[in-house]
């Protein structure tokens, strides 16, 4: 008989966090270029962190990968509307 192996519960969190913070840096090039303006002028290396992101923002932009993050924000925008607009009789 044979055993399935499972991974393990640690193995499994793991691989969900790399895929997610993987996907939040291919798909998320404008929060994290808004997040680099943000940085103090004081931080080491802030010029250098927000030119790169300024690059990947542009190429990203150049190769439609911003075109998802775009999509789910604007739907989470339009949900907000509905969810927050006034009562018709108002």
């Amino acid at each position: 008989m044979t055993r399935s192996r499972t991974p393990s519960p640690t193995r499994r969190l793991l691989t969900i966090v790399l895929v997610a913070a993987t996907s939040g840096i291919l798909f998320g090039s404008g929060p994290i270029l808004a997040w680099t303006e943000q940085l103090p002028a004081t931080m080491p290396y802030q010029t250098d962190i927000q030119s790169v992101a300024d690059r990947w923002n542009t190429l990203a932009g150049r190769f439609k990968m911003t075109v998802p993050y775009n999509m789910v924000r604007a739907l989470e925008r339009q949900t907000e509307s509905y969810r927050f607009a006034p009562a018709p009789d108002q």
